[in-house]
């Protein structure tokens, strides 16, 4: 009954893992022109060539501290902003 019992642990906390991993947001992988040439859309766009360079990065936190010490706006509407910008 012991073992059972450390079994069933095991195996909640790899469901809860699992689970993690799965939600996970990927990053589009780009080549340089395509990254150069979203880059370039983005600042025709309006957005600063610093957002601008790191979302064509795919770098999504670096992209919402940047608008964030830009703009001073708050976290959330920083991340309002940014994940459209990255689809």
């Amino acid at each position: 009954m012991f073992w059972f019992g450390i079994a069933l642990v095991c195996l909640g906390a790899l469901t809860v893992v699992i689970t993690q991993l799965l939600g996970r947001r990927s990053t589009p992988v780009r080549s340089p022109e395509e990254r150069f040439r979203l880059r370039e859309q983005l600042i025709a766009s309006g957005v600063s060539p610093r957002v601008a360079e790191y979302i064509a990065q795919g770098k999504r936190l670096e992209a919402i501290k940047a608008y964030r010490d830009e703009t001073g706006q708050s976290l959330k509407e920083a991340v309002r902003y940014i994940d459209p910008l990255l689809q």
